[in-house]
């Protein structure tokens, strides 16, 4: 077997073991699952979109072997299949002035984006003959969930059912966000991994080259009305809301990248900036709006210019 196969097999089946570790049930897997898109990325961004095919077809046999059809359904939606779409766009490349023009930044967060609407919208339907919908199957989870982890006659069990369906109104659109950070972390942790070690294939995508279109703004403006309305389509408004501020901070992000390079006091700056969204959480709002405004402000022109980006 060659070099390659091989080295992307062990990739598959090291994400695959990572990821069993969810069979467990130790709260130390939950987090460690998150890092089982990592080898799969790796392998991609080393080897190529034949290795990344390679590693996510071991992965998914792997986790059939341990945990069963559904269990390597679920790795194949939120591990195998997104790692490689998006390993197969960063490595699309075109010929320009001579040079080379990689696939941007921009497109991979909206392809993330993308493949996160595609099965928020897949599971609703899914459950479109479940009473309440999607909606309502999440809140019974969540109330047979709280149920057993305080057990019966705890104290406050009368009020379960009104938080559960607080928390059901934008449970999905929570869960997509997670999944999609999850992705893009993973990316680019594996992105400075094969870079460091010499072995990239393309050079690392620029947080500051992050654009988004104008035309995401009027969706976004079509989610925003929506959640006026009731019943099934303020539900999917809502959640695909917080879906779209995430990647609207994203974008924010990038836009903060790029007014800090170049000066010298820049690592403090974006320290300051990921400390805050770590520790206080609201500056995701200010991110998102800068975001948002990106695309018609060109905010990043009043910037340093001519000065190295950051990674």
């Amino acid at each position: 077997m060659p070099i390659v196969a091989i080295i992307a097999v062990a990739a598959g089946a090291a994400s695959a073991l990572v990821y069993a570790t969810l069979l467990t049930g130790s709260p130390a897997a939950f987090l460690l699952a998150y890092l089982a898109q990592l080898p799969l990325f790796a392998a991609g961004l080393w080897l190529g979109t034949g290795a990344m095919a390679l590693a996510s077809l071991t992965g998914v046999v792997v986790t059939f072997l341990t945990g069963g059809f559904v269990f390597a359904t679920i790795y194949t939606v939120a591990n195998a299949a997104p790692a490689l779409v998006v390993v197969r766009q960063a490595l699309l490349w075109r010929p320009k002035n001579g040079g080379v023009e990689w696939y941007p930044p921009g497109p991979l967060l909206l392809a993330l984006f993308a493949l996160a609407s595609a099965v928020f919208a897949a599971v609703a339907i899914a459950f479109a003959g479940h009473a309440g919908g999607l909606e309502g199957a999440l809140e019974t989870f969540i109330v047979e969930t709280f149920r057993k982890l305080r057990g019966p006659g705890a104290p406050g069990l009368a009020d379960l059912d009104v938080y559960a369906s607080q928390i059901a109104r934008l449970f999905a659109g929570v869960v997509a966000v997670s999944w999609l950070l999850m992705t893009f972390v993973n990316g680019i942790l594996a992105q400075a991994i094969v870079r460091k070690a010499g072995v990239n294939r393309r050079p690392s995508p620029q947080m500051a080259e992050i654009d988004l279109p104008r035309w995401l703004t009027w969706l976004s403006a079509i989610f925003a009305v929506g959640i006026l309305l009731d019943g099934f389509g303020g539900f999917v408004s809502r959640n695909m809301m917080v879906i779209l501020v995430a990647v609207y901070a994203i974008a924010g992000l990038g836009v903060v990248h790029s007014l800090v390079r170049g000066l010298q006091w820049r690592g403090m700056a974006l320290g300051a900036v990921y400390g805050a969204l770590v520790v206080f959480g609201w500056p995701v709002v200010v991110l998102a709006v800068l975001g948002l405004v990106e695309p018609f402000a060109n905010i990043k022109a009043r910037g340093p210019s001519g000065s190295p980006p950051q990674n």
